[in-house]
């Protein structure tokens, strides 16, 4: 009975053996997967990090050009102001009837520094960077 005791016991040393066995290999199977997520987490959220810098930089260069683009338009509206002030000033008949040469002068320059300033700002190549590295 002993010899039987010993065989039986044995067999079951033999078996946890060979369990405890698969059962590290499994867990370090496991562990390596785990390793692995984790190295593709870890470089996606660098990815999104950096994507997310990239969007801020951009928020905040278009949030210059507004601030920009806001004060040309102030300025602009100051000049519009201005000139109206100017033109609610003047009495063109009367200029128009004392010397009209001298008015039709004015106005033809005017008219041409209006036409060659409405040329530049609607000129579709404006914007290349050809033309403004030149």
């Amino acid at each position: 009975m002993g010899m039987n005791l010993s065989v039986v016991l044995g067999g079951l040393l033999l078996v946890t053996i060979a369990s405890s066995a698969w059962y590290i290999d499994y867990q370090a199977d496991q562990i390596s997967t785990l390793k692995g997520n984790q190295i593709v987490l870890e470089t996606q959220i660098e990815e999104q990090n950096a994507s997310i810098e990239r969007y801020l930089q951009q928020q905040k260069a278009q949030e210059e050009q507004l601030n920009l683009l806001e004060a040309e338009r102030r300025k602009a509206m100051q000049d519009v102001n201005r000139l109206r002030k100017t033109f609610a000033n003047l009495d063109l008949d009367q200029e128009a009837l004392a010397d009209p040469v001298d008015l039709e002068t004015r106005i033809n320059k005017g008219s041409l520094r209006v036409l060659t300033t409405l040329e530049k700002l609607t000129d579709p190549e404006q914007f290349n960077e050809k033309s403004s590295s030149n």
